[in-house]
C-alpha cells in the first residue's frame, strides 16, 4: 500500500556545513515525485533521510502518518535502489529478486512464486534463471526494481538509477520506470540531475539549490513559472 511522506522543519548538518536547510513538504499517496538539482545541492542527503541512512539534525520526517525518529532503515516501509544498483553478481536474477524475502524467513514456496510474478512485471519472465553478469544494463535496472518491490515497500526511493545508461536506453527506461510505478500504484521518491528525466516522469518535482528546497510543483509550472532565478536557469536549460 503506497503511503504518504512528510517532511517537517528537516535540517541536516555535517559539523558547520548545512546540507538540508529548512525542508517542508509532503508527498502525497502513489504519487511518483523527483528531487532535482545540481550535484551537491543537497538531494541524495534527503533521500538518505528519508530511508533511515541518516538522521536529521532537526525536524521531523512521517512515512504513512508515522514518525520516523530512531527507526532504522531496515524497519521502515521503504526500499532504496542505489546508483550503483548493487546487485549480487553471483546469484541468478532469480534469487536476486528473492533475497530479502530470504532474509526474512518468507517459505521456499511463497518466495518463488512471488518472483515469478514480479519476473512478469519487469517483462522478463524468462530469465530468472539467468546470472545478473548475462543481462543488459536496462534489464539489470529492472531486476533492481523487482526485488526492491518483493519486499512489498509503501515507499521506493530511486538515487539516480539510471545515470549509468546511455542516452538511448536511459530514455527508454525512464518510460519503463513510469509505467512500472503505474502497475504497482505505491510512491516513488525519485533523485536526478538531469531536467529531462524529471519532467518526463514525475507528478511533481522539487527544485533543490545549496540544500534548499526552492520550488514545489508539476513539470509544466516549474518550466513555464519558475519562482526563482536558480529554477529559471536550471530547468529552462531544455528550452
Amino acid at each position: 500500500m503506497a503511503a504518504a511522506v512528510e517532511l517537517e522543519g528537516v535540517n541536516v548538518t555535517f559539523g558547520d556545513f548545512v546540507a538540508v536547510r529548512d525542508a517542508n513538504l509532503t508527498i502525497e499517496p502513489g504519487e511518483f515525485f523527483s528531487f532535482l538539482g545540481p550535484s551537491g545541492c543537497g538531494k541524495t542527503t534527503l533521500l538518505r533521510t528519508i530511508s533511515g541512512f541518516i538522521e536529521p539534525t532537526r525536524g521531523t520526517v512521517r512515512i504513512g502518518g508515522a514518525d520516523m525518529k530512531g527507526i532504522g532503515p531496515n524497519k521502515r516501509p521503504t526500499a532504496l535502489i542505489f546508483q550503483n544498483l548493487a546487485l549480487f553478481p553471483m546469484m541468478t536474477v532469480a534469487e536476486n529478486i528473492g533475497y530479502g524475502l530470504r532474509v526474512r524467513g518468507v517459505p521456499r514456496h511463497e518466495r518463488d512464486e512471488k518472483v515469478k510474478n514480479l519476473l512478469i512485471q519487469i517483462a522478463l519472465p524468462e530469465h530468472g534463471h539467468k546470472l545478473v553478469s548475462e543481462l543488459s544494463g536496462g534489464q539489470k535496472q529492472r531486476v533492481a526494481i523487482a526485488r526492491a518491490l518483493a519486499v512489498e515497500p509503501s515507499v521506493l526511493l530511486l538515487d539516480e538509477p539510471l545515470s549509468a545508461l546511455d542516452l538511448k536506453l536511459r530514455q527508454h527506461m525512464r518510460a519503463e520506470l513510469r509505467a512500472i510505478q503505474k502497475r504497482v500504484g505505491i510512491t516513488f521518491i525519485y533523485i536526478t540531475h538531469d531536467q529531462g528525466e524529471a519532467l518526463t516522469m514525475s507528478d511533481r518535482i522539487a527544485v533543490m539549490n545549496a540544500g534548499v528546497i526552492e520550488q514545489v510543483g508539476g513539470g509544466r509550472s516549474v518550466y513555464a513559472e519558475p519562482r526563482t532565478p536558480f529554477v529559471a536557469s536550471f530547468v529552462g536549460e531544455n528550452n
